[in-house]
């Protein structure tokens, strides 16, 4: 009989520079699936915003059970930012081009349910979304503060538009909460 914990996997994306011809480039941050065909990258790095750059994502389990990473390209991007009572969050999504094989990492949640989640945890993505059932395990170098906060001049003060902007994307947690009494058929 084994005692040790069993620990389960995590999944993890790194968002590599695309070189020209298809080829990966420098890797430029790490995030994780939210989605099917979503990666969020928390506190992206000024590069990320670079519209002229095409980006592949290199996703990947931890421990590997054999499958090894797969490389994706991805279709595009968009950015969300929000400042708002002392919380300061931003993030990348990038819808890739085809579904990965890690599907499963990804767990339906609701606006209302990311909303609680973000807040409670102070804007910090990796914690928000791990406290919601995510299979995301932070990177060493994602320990560190973002070195600067370039995106402030885009971020909203209103907490709906940036979970809006992280969670729809990834078609995970479009669904918001509709208390019964505005429901159709209940009562007003």
């Amino acid at each position: 009989m084994n005692d040790q914990p069993t620990r389960n996997p995590s999944v993890g994306a790194t968002v590599l520079l695309r070189e020209p011809g298809g080829r990966p480039g420098d890797i430029l941050a790490h995030g994780f699936l939210t989605g099917t065909t979503t990666v969020l990258v928390p506190d992206p790095p000024v590069v990320l915003g670079d519209p002229w750059r095409r980006f592949l994502v290199r996703i990947s389990q931890s421990p590997d059970p054999g499958g090894g990473a797969e490389t994706i390209p991805a279709a595009g991007l968009n950015l969300a930012a929000l400042v708002v009572d002392g919380i300061r969050a931003s993030a990348a999504v990038l819808p890739l081009v085809r579904p990965s094989r890690h599907t499963e990492a990804a767990p339906d949640i609701t606006r209302d349910g990311l909303t609680e989640s973000v807040l409670r945890h102070r804007g910090d993505l990796w914690a928000a979304y791990a406290d919601l059932g995510y299979p995301v395990a932070r990177p060493p170098d994602a320990l560190a503060p973002p070195p600067e906060a370039w995106w402030l001049a885009a971020a909203t003060a209103d907490v709906a538009i940036f979970i809006e902007g992280v969670c729809c994307p990834s078609t995970s947690c479009c669904v918001r909460i509709v208390p019964d009494e505005k429901r159709p058929g209940g009562t007003p």
